[in-house]
């Protein structure tokens, strides 16, 4: 099999796919250099708004044109960074949601190795709470590309939440977008762990925060199938003052399939599973 593993000049980035190289024994390729392959790997997806990434979009394009494979390297869900020690996902033909991970009915091994090397937990679902937390994206991040317009969606969906509840609502822009102002909404900076603080729900277009919501065992709302709090997440703000709980462990035993250290990959483990 051909692999071309397509290195994008970011040192991050690139680590990350030397690992993921060794464990596959693909080519090393610079990313302006396309030549199909059965397998192509890339670290992160086109954005339009990031010139950046227009390299790596062609790659994807091209391959899918030709009906040929992409594993997509990025930022995992569960012990995030961008170290060594840090998880980023793989999967195939496309972003977070949109991914094929090949973890349907994942068995529970690397969700508890979550929970012993990372402090991984799932809280009880909260049955309290005083706000309704509004969690904003970077309108120009890959996520979003799917919502037209990022900061009138913001204003639409705040709308629809303050039909359905009268709940403080709280928009959080994200750390690294604008600092937006959302009319009917109050406005907070402060670190994630005190605004989910006697938090009633979360609401996002898409974002990781959906993730660490539902393990928090607070209540979530996504609207796209790019989330990977989907199967988790409510879609209906109908139900926001009472949201559905499901059952979660068949969910976190997926989602610890879908991310890899950069030492498992390069043992092999994560081409062996997308493979196996």
């Amino acid at each position: 099999m051909k692999i071309n593993v397509y290195l994008s000049g970011n040192p991050g980035h690139d680590r990350v796919l030397r690992a993921f190289q060794a464990g596959c024994g693909g080519q090393l390729r610079a990313v302006e250099k396309y030549e199909p392959s059965e397998v192509a790997v890339i670290f992160g997806v086109y954005k339009s708004r990031v010139p950046q990434s227009f390299a790596r979009g062609e790659v994807f394009r091209q391959q899918r044109e030709k009906n040929l494979d992409v594993i997509v390297l990025e930022t995992g869900y569960i012990n995030r960074g961008d170290g060594e020690a840090h998880h980023y996902a793989a999967g195939f033909n496309g972003l977070n949601g949109r991914a094929d991970f090949r973890n349907q009915g994942m068995p529970d091994d690397r969700a508890l190795l979550l929970r012993k090397e990372h402090g991984l937990r799932c809280l009880a679902w909260r049955e309290t709470g005083k706000h309704v937390l509004l969690c904003g994206q970077v309108p120009w991040d890959a996520s979003v590309e799917m919502c037209e317009n990022y900061p009138e969606w913001l204003k639409h969906i705040t709308r629809r939440i303050r039909h359905h509840t009268d709940r403080e609502i709280r928009f959080r822009p994200h750390p690294l977008g604008p600092d937006l102002q959302i009319p009917g909404c109050s406005h907070s900076t402060v670190p994630l762990a005190e605004d989910l603080n006697d938090c009633w729900a979360t609401v996002s277009f898409n974002s990781n925060t959906g993730v660490e919501s539902v393990i928090d065992g607070i209540p979530t709302f996504a609207f796209d199938e790019g989330a990977m709090a989907k199967g988790m997440a409510n879609m209906w703000l109908a139900d926001l003052e009472n949201p559905k709980t499901p059952d979660r462990h068949q969910w976190l035993n997926d989602l610890a399939y879908t991310q890899w250290t950069p030492e498992e990959m390069k043992k092999g483990l994560t081409w062996r599973h997308l493979f196996r």
